[in-house]
């Protein structure tokens, strides 16, 4: 880290990533929203890595010194779960819901085929969501890492 940053600068930067952390949930949904398996959940891995480094980038400070305001284990797992149980219930609650709906078409004559896509998005939206929480929530510990550090060496805004 160059030097303690004022309450201002702190905040410009906490803007700047939460605004890439709002491109890379996107992306994440993206590849979500593709019916390839486990492709969703290798990609929010890759993009949580560069995602978490970026970040420091951002706010000039290492991993190392960030690190013990997070747990990166627990992160990567909520990762993983989320992907994959994200499918799991959008499959499910949205496969049902839909087929309960569906019955009265097919009834009719119809057919109702938009189950596939109406979980993609659902999926999507799950991965959208949580990509965004996961980096907003490795932006405020890196503000209260540098909010610590200005307090203990008493940097006030100029």
């Amino acid at each position: 880290m160059t030097g303690p940053l004022t309450n201002e600068q702190i905040e410009a930067r906490a803007k700047e990533a939460r605004d890439l952390v709002k491109s890379k949930a996107g992306t994440s949904a993206l590849a979500a929203a593709l019916p390839i398996p486990l492709l969703d959940v290798g990609t929010d891995m890759k993009l949580l890595n560069e995602l978490t480094e970026d970040i420091e980038e951002i706010f000039g400070i290492t991993h190392d010194e960030v690190a013990k305001f997070s747990d990166d284990m627990k992160t990567r797992a909520a990762v993983m779960i989320s992907s994959m149980g994200g499918e799991f219930v959008a499959r499910k609650t949205i496969g049902y819901a839909v087929n309960k709906i569906g019955r009265k078409n097919r009834k009719a004559g119809g057919s109702f085929g938009v189950i596939p896509i109406v979980t993609q998005g659902s999926t999507a939206l799950i991965s959208y969501f949580l990509m965004k929480k996961l980096g907003y929530d490795h932006i405020d510990k890196c503000v209260e890492y540098l909010e610590s550090k200005n307090i203990d060496g008493s940097v006030q805004d100029s």
